[in-house]
C-alpha cells in the first residue's frame, strides 16, 4: 500500500530513533546520578564553611554523604553496564539494576559497620537509615528514568517478563 521509498523512510526514521535511544538511556542514568554526587559535593564544601550549623542542620550533614553516595553510585555503574541501559528495558535489565543496587548498597553498609571497630571514624545508624533512603531514591530514579525504553511487551505482560 506505502510507495517502497515511504517504507524507507519509515524504517529510516525508526532505526534513528532507536539509536537515539540507546544514547540517552545512558545518559539520563549518568545525569541523575551526577545530581547525587553534587549534593555530595555540596555537603563537603558546606561541612567546611558553616561554623556551629544549627542542630537539624548538623544532623542532615552528617548523614546526608551516604544519602548521596546510596543514590549516585547505583544509577553511575548502571549507566555503564551494557544489560542495564540497553534499549529497550526488559525483566532481565530490571534484575540486573537490582544487583547492581543491592551491590552498592552492601558495600556502603559494611563501610558503615565496619566504623564501629575502627577509632578514626564514629558509626552512626543514622548513616545506615540514610543509605537505605538512598537505595529506595535511586530505584525509584532509576524507574523513572527508564519508564519510556520500556518494552511495550514488557508492559503488557501480567508478570513483567519481555
Amino acid at each position: 500500500p506505502f510507495p517502497r521509498n515511504v517504507e524507507k523512510q519509515i524504517l529510516i526514521s525508526n532505526i534513528e530513533r532507536t539509536y537515539s535511544m540507546r544514547r540517552q538511556l545512558p545518559l539520563r542514568l549518568s545525569a541523575t546520578g551526577m545530581i547525587g554526587l553534587a549534593a555530595l559535593s555540596a555537603t563537603h564544601w558546606l561541612r567546611e564553611h558553616v561554623t556551629a550549623p544549627a542542630p537539624l542542620l548538623a544532623f542532615v550533614l552528617g548523614s546526608m554523604p551516604n544519602l548521596a553516595a546510596a543514590v549516585a553510585m547505583p544509577l553511575i555503574l548502571a549507566s555503564f553496564t551494557p544489560r542495564i541501559s540497553q534499549v529497550p528495558i526488559t525483566r532481565k535489565s530490571r534484575v540486573t539494576y537490582l544487583v547492581v543496587l543491592s551491590f552498592t548498597t552492601m558495600g556502603l553498609c559494611v563501610w558503615e559497620l565496619m566504623q564501629i571497630r575502627n577509632d578514626r571514624f564514629v558509626f552512626d545508624i543514622y548513616d545506615l537509615i540514610a543509605t537505605g533512603v538512598g537505595s529506595v531514591i535511586a530505584y525509584v530514579a532509576f524507574i523513572w528514568n527508564t519508564r519510556s525504553f520500556t518494552d511495550e511487551a514488557a508492559r503488557t505482560s501480567p508478570r513483567g517478563e519481555a
